[in-house]
C-alpha cells in the first residue's frame, strides 16, 4: 500500500492532528531513547550503511521498492522529497549474522507511478528518497535515490539514408536515437543480424550512434537498420541499403593485329576490355575507346621474273647439250608467285643424227687403227697445252709472292724505327689474340694480357736502356708482334693531327697525343665475346621511332618502358622518372648489327616475387628484353633501392626469372650479394640508392630483395607523401598519405596513378627509416584548422607491420576524411604524424594546406617529385602512353673510343705499384668481388662500364682525372684531358 497521503504537504499531516502527535510523540521518543542509551551504555558507533536505497525506474505502472539496512541501529526511516515517511509505510527486518553476531535493522517502502506524477507536475523535479538511521551515538543519513518513470519515444531523431559508395572507401550511416528514460543504447543491424563491433574492426559505432564503415568492401553491400532499446522496449529505424560499387578499369591493350591490306597502306588495331576490374553494382565504366587503330603499310608481293638463257653447253656423250636460267629477274619477294615454267633446257646436239646404230657403227669405227693414230695425236696436244698453263700460272705466283716479300720488309724496316718500349705484366693465361708491331724492351719480357692490345708505358725511369741505346737496334729482323696485321700502327699524319703534336710539347704529352691518335677502339674477337644472340642485319642507325611501339611486348605498358633499336655503337635506354636504366656498352652487339631492345617497371602484383615473413622487397620488378638475348660483353642494368646499408646490416638477392615472360615468373637467386663465387654469371654493385646489375645473358625480370642479418634490424628507407583532390567549395575533404619504399619507381607508380584521378602533392615527400622491428606504422591527425573534424571519428590510424615490411602490395596508403563543420570555410590546413610504434620514436610530419579557386584547383606549387628534377605536377594520361625512347652514343658515354682504348693500354697491364685496373676498382670502390673483373679480357674496359653508368652528373670527368691522380697515373690523365673536350650533360 502506498503513503501517499503521508507525504502530500504538511498540511495534510495536521488535518489529522491525532497521527500528526503520535508520529512527532514517536520521533520524540526515539530521541529520549536514544538519549538515555547514550548516558547509560557510555557510548557506542554512528550507524552504518551496508545497503542504500538505488536509482530507479517505474515500467508501465508497476511501483518500485527501495531498501536501506545499517548496524548498528535502533530504528531506520525514510525521508522522501525532504518529508518523512508515516511509519506505517515502512517495513522492518532485523537480522544477526551468526558467524559474527552483528545486528542488522533493514527498512523499505513502496513508491507508485502516482506519487511520482504528483511531484512532477506539482514542482517538475524528480521523486527522490532517503534513509535516516539512529544508533546510541546518534543518526546517519544514506544516499539518495531518484525514482522515475521508464520511457521511449517512436520517432528516431535522425534515421540512415541509403547510399552508394566506391569500393575500398570509408561510408557511415547517421542515427540519431528517439528520446528515453533511461538513455536508449543503440545497436545496428546487417541484414537484420546484428554487428559484433568487437569482432569486425571494419565495423564502428560512435558515442552519438553513428555507424562507420572503414573501408567499405563488396561484401558490405546489404540493408542496415539502426535499433534503439531501453528497460522499457525497442525501437527499429527504416532500413537503409548500402551499395558498394566498382568503377570499370581497362586491361592492358593486346598485341598489334596483322597489317588488314596485302598490299600498300592499311590498318592495324589492338583492343583492350573493361575487365580490370569490370563494373559491378553499378558503377561506372571505363571511359575511353576500347579499340585503337594505327595506320600500316604492307609491301606489295614481287613476282619473280626469268633471267636470260644462259649459252648451251658442249654436246654432251647423250648427244644433247643444255642452257639453264634463274628465277631472279627480279627474284620473287614478299609473298610474290615463284617464275612458271622449266629452268632448264636440253636439246639434241647432232642435228638428229645420233641414232642408235650409228653408235654401234661409231664404236667399230673407234676400234680401227687410223682412229687411234688420231686420238693419240689429239691427246698429245692437250698435254702440251696442260703443261704451259701449269708453268705460267707458277710463274705468275713466283711473282707476286716476290713483291709481297720486298713490301713486307720495307715494312718491317719503317716499323723497327719506333722507340716506344712494351710494359706487359703477366699473361694470366690469356691466348695472343692480337698484338703490335714495336722494338723490344730487352729490361722485360713481352706478352700480351686478355686479348686485348698491349699498349705502350708512357712513364720512362732511369733505370731502363734507352731503345737507341740499345746493342740490338741496328737488327731490323729483332720483333714483337702485338698487333694484329689488319690494324695499322699508327694512322697517317694529317694536317689536323699534325697540328695537335707541336714540336714544343714534351716527351710524355707528345707519346700520349701520338696513341691517342694511333690506337682505335678495337673489340676483339674472342671466344668469350662471340655472337651468340639472335640479331638481324639492319642499318646501324640507333633507333627506329616508327618501331618504339611495336618492339614491346604485349605484357609491358608503354607508359613505364622504354625502347629502342640498338647498334654495336651501343647506347642507354632510361625511364627517368622511375630511375631505371640499361646501358649497352659499345661492342656489346655484334658490327652491323642491331637489336631490338626494351626495358621496363613491371608494378602488377602478379609479377612480384613471394616472399617468407622476413624478406622485404627492396626496389621495382624490371623486365628487360628480348628474353635469352646474348651479348658479346655485359650490360648494366640500373635500379633504385630502399635498404638503409649504412649500419650495414643487410642480407641482400638479387633475383632473376628465367621464365617466359607471358607466363607467371619462377624466381631463382641470380647472386647472393657478398657470396658471389667464380661460377656466379653475374656482378651486383650496390651502391647507397643505387643498384647496378652486370650481365650478358637477358632474363626475363629481375628484382632485388633483403631481410635483415641475423641478431641485427636492417632499416628499409620509407617514402612519404600526401595526395589530395583539389577542395571544393563544399562537401566533405579526402586525403591519402602514401607510405612506400624509398626508390624513385614506387612514388612513381604513385604519382602517375593519382595523376588519372586529379590528384595533387600537398607536400613534398619525406624519408622515413622502417626499423625490422615488428612495431606498426602510425598516422596522426593533428592542429586541424576550427571548421573541419575527422569524418571517422578517430584521428590516429595505424598501419600493421607485415604490410610495410612483407607485403607485395603497391600504393600503400592510409585515407582520411575530413568533415566540414562550418559551411563557410574555404580553405582547410592540418598536420600527420607519422611514426613507427611510438611517438617517442623518429618521425616525419606532413602538412597540408589547401583552399578552393575559382578553377577548382589547388592554388599552391607542386613540390619536386625527384631529386635534381625540375618541379613539376602529376603528368596527364596522354603523357604516360609513350614509350621512352634511347639516348644515342654521344648523349650516353663521356669517353671516346679512342680514349677508352688508350685507357685500356695504360691499365689493364698489371705493375708492382698496383695503381693498375686493381687500383682504379678499389677507388671507384667496385672492387667487392674484384674476381669478376679479373676473368674478364678487359678489366679496365668493363670497370669503365660500370663506371658510365653510375655516374650520370656533369662532374663525372673530373672525377674521374682525380682518382687518376691519386693512383699516380698521369698518362692516364693526360689521355682523357686530351681526348675529352667538354664533360656531358647527364
Amino acid at each position: 500500500m502506498g503513503f501517499s497521503t503521508s507525504v502530500k504537504r504538511c498540511g495534510k499531516m495536521l488535518r489529522s492532528g491525532v497521527e500528526a502527535g503520535l508520529f512527532v510523540a514517536l520521533l520524540s521518543t526515539l530521541s529520549i531513547v536514544t538519549t538515555a542509551a547514550q548516558e547509560g551504555m557510555g557510548g557506542g558507533d554512528l550507524p552504518t550503511f551496508v545497503i542504500h536505497p538505488t536509482d530507479a525506474y517505474i515500467v508501465k505502472n508497476r511501483p518500485v521498492t527501495l531498501t536501506c539496512k545499517a548496524t548498528p541501529a535502533i530504528q531506520i526511516y525514510f525521508k522522501c522529497n525532504n518529508e518523512w515517511v508515516r511509519a506505517k509505510f515502512h517495513k522492518h527486518f532485523d537480522s544477526t549474522d551468526p558467524e559474527t553476531g552483528v545486528s542488522y535493522k533493514q527498512t523499505s517502502i513502496e513508491v507508485t507511478k502516482a506519487e511520482v506524477d504528483q511531484r512532477l507536475e506539482e514542482t517538475g523535479e524528480n521523486f527522490f528518497c532517503l534513509c535516516v538511521a539512529w544508533s546510541s551515538e546518534g543518526s546517519s543519513r544514506s544516499e539518495e535515490a531518484t525514482v522515475q518513470i521508464a520511457y521511449l519515444r517512436k520517432d528516431f531523431i535522425l534515421e540512415p539514408i541509403s547510399q552508394g559508395v566506391p569500393n575500398e572507401t570509408p561510408v557511415q550511416l547517421q542515427c540519431r536515437p528517439p528520446e528515453g528514460v533511461p538513455t536508449p543504447e543503440v545497436v545496428w543491424l546487417k541484414n537484420d543480424e546484428e554487428i559484433q563491433v568487437d569482432l569486425d574492426i571494419n565495423f564502428i559505432i560512435t558515442n552519438e550512434g553513428n555507424l562507420i564503415i572503414n573501408q567499405a568492401r563488396l561484401s558490405d553491400t546489404a540493408n542496415y537498420t539502426c535499433v534503439a532499446k531501453n528497460i522499457v522496449t525497442k525501437r527499429r529505424s527504416v532500413t537503409a541499403r548500402v551499395t558498394v560499387y566498382v568503377n570499370g578499369g581497362w586491361s592492358t591493350w593486346s598485341t598489334w593485329s596483322e597489317c588488314n591490306s596485302q598490299c600498300g597502306r592499311g590498318l592495324m588495331r589492338r583492343t583492350r576490355t573493361c575487365t580490370n576490374p569490370a563494373p559491378l553494382n553499378g558503377g561506372a565504366t571505363c571511359d575511353g575507346d576500347p579499340v585503337q587503330r594505327a595506320e600500316c603499310t604492307t609491301l606489295c608481293p614481287v613476282d619473280g621474273g626469268w633471267s636470260e638463257w644462259s649459252k648451251f653447253s658442249a654436246c654432251g656423250r647423250d648427244c644433247n647439250n643444255w642452257r639453264r636460267r634463274e628465277c631472279n629477274d627480279p627474284p620473287p619477294q614478299f609473298g610474290g608467285r615463284y617464275c612458271i615454267g622449266d629452268n632448264m633446257e636440253t636439246r639434241n646436239c647432232t642435228g638428229g643424227l645420233c641414232r642408235d646404230s650409228e653408235e654401234s657403227d661409231l664404236q667399230i669405227q673407234t676400234n680401227s687403227p687410223t682412229f687411234a693414230s688420231a686420238r693419240s695425236e689429239d691427246n698429245l696436244a692437250l698435254y702440251i697445252s696442260l703443261v704451259g698453263a701449269v708453268t705460267v700460272f707458277l710463274l705468275v705466283c713466283l711473282f707476286i709472292i716476290v713483291v709481297w716479300w720486298r713490301k713486307n720488309r720495307h715494312s718491317d724496316m719503317s716499323s723497327s724505327s719506333a722507340a716506344l718500349t712494351v710494359d706487359p705484366g703477366k699473361p694470366y693465361g690469356y691466348p695472343p689474340d692480337h698484338s703490335y708491331v714495336a722494338q723490344p724492351d730487352l729490361t722485360r719480357s713481352t706478352g700480351n694480357v686478355r686479348g686485348f692490345p698491349v699498349m705502350p708505358t708512357l712513364a720512362f725511369s732511369d733505370d731502363k736502356i734507352p731503345m737507341t741505346m740499345s746493342p740490338l737496334h741496328s737488327n731490323n729482323s729483332l720483333k714483337i708482334k702485338v698487333v694484329p696485321p689488319d690494324v695499322p700502327m699508327t694512322r697517317p699524319i694529317t694536317p689536323s693531327n699534325r697540328s695537335a703534336t707541336p714540336s714544343n710539347m714534351s716527351t710524355l704529352q707528345r707519346n700520349a697525343q701520338i696513341m691517342s691518335n694511333s690506337l682505335p677502339d678495337m673489340q676483339p674477337s674472342t671466344p668469350e665475346m662471340s655472337d651468340v644472340g639472335t640479331s638481324t642485319r639492319r642499318p646501324s642507325s640507333i633507333y627506329d621511332a616508327e618501331n618504339l611501339a611495336k618492339i614491346l611486348p604485349s605484357y609491358v605498358d608503354p607508359a613505364f618502358a622504354a625502347c629502342g633499336t640498338i647498334g654495336a655503337e651501343g647506347g642507354r635506354l632510361a625511364i627517368q622518372e622511375s630511375g631505371v636504366s640499361l646501358l649497352i656498352p659499345s661492342g656489346a652487339i655484334t658490327d652491323g648489327h642491331t637489336e631490338d631492345i626494351f626495358i621496363a617497371v613491371l608494378r602488377e602484383e602478379k609479377d612480384r616475387p613471394k616472399m617468407n615473413a622476413k624478406q622485404t622487397l627492396l626496389g621495382p620488378v624490371v623486365a628487360v628484353g628480348p628474353h635469352g638475348l646474348h651479348f658479346r660483353k655485359p650490360v648494366i642494368v640500373t635500379f633504385g633501392h630502399a635498404a638503409g646499408l649504412r649500419e650495414r646490416n643487410w642480407e641482400l638477392t638479387l633475383l632473376s626469372s628465367e621464365s617466359h615472360p607471358n607466363r607467371s615468373p619462377s624466381w631463382q637467386n641470380l647472386v647472393l650479394i657478398g657470396e658471389e663465387t667464380l661460377n656466379t654469371t653475374a656482378y651486383c654493385q650496390v651502391d647507397e640508392r643505387d643498384c647496378h646489375v652486370m650481365v650478358e645473358h637477358l632474363s626475363s625480370r629481375y628484382a632485388l630483395i633483403g631481410q635483415s642479418a641475423p641478431a641485427t634490424q636492417a632499416v628499409k628507407r620509407l617514402r612519404l607523401a600526401v595526395i589530395a583532390a583539389p577542395l571544393q567549395p563544399s562537401g566533405d575533404y579526402n586525403f591519402r598519405v602514401y607510405c612506400v619504399a624509398d626508390n624513385s619507381d614506387e612514388l612513381e607508380g604513385v604519382v602517375q596513378s593519382e595523376a588519372m584521378l586529379g590528384g595533387q602533392m600537398l607536400d613534398t615527400p619525406k624519408i622515413l627509416p622502417f626499423k625490422d622491428n615488428g612495431r606498426d606504422l602510425c598516422l596522426s591527425i593533428e592542429e586541424t584548422l576550427p571548421g573541419w573534424k575527422s569524418r571517422l571519428g578517430a584521428n590516429f590510424q595505424e598501419i600493421p607491420f607485415h604490410h610495410v615490411w612483407g607485403s607485395s602490395q603497391t600504393g600503400l596508403h592510409c585515407s582520411f576524411m575530413m568533415e566540414r563543420t562550418d559551411p563557410q570555410i574555404q580553405m582547410v590546413t592540418a598536420r600527420i604524424q607519422v611514426f613507427q610504434g611510438s611517438p617517442e620514436e623518429e618521425r616525419q610530419s606532413l602538412n597540408i594546406t589547401a583552399s578552393v579557386s575559382r578553377e577548382g584547383r589547388m592554388p599552391q606549387t607542386t613540390p619536386s617529385l625527384r631529386h635534381k628534377r625540375e618541379p613539376t605536377l602529376l603528368r596527364s594520361e596522354s603523357d604516360l602512353a609513350i614509350p621512352k625512347a634511347p639516348q644515342t652514343p654521344a648523349e650516353v658515354f663521356r669517353l671516346p673510343p679512342a680514349v677508352r682504348a688508350s685507357l685500356r693500354g695504360c691499365l689493364d697491364i698489371p705493375n708492382v705499384k698496383g695503381n693498375d685496373w686493381r687500383g682504379l676498382a678499389k677507388r671507384l670502390q667496385v672492387d667487392r668481388y674484384i674476381n669478376y673483373f679479373a676473368t674478364k679480357p678487359s678489366p679496365t674496359d668493363h670497370i669503365l662500364d660500370l663506371w658510365e653508368a653510375r655516374n650520370r652528373d656533369d662532374r663525372a670527368i673530373e672525377e674521374l682525372i682525380l682518382v687518376l691522380k691519386d693512383m699516380g697515373r698521369s698518362d692516364a690523365c693526360l689521355l682523357i684531358e686530351s681526348g675529352v673536350s667538354t664533360p656531358l650533360v647527364a
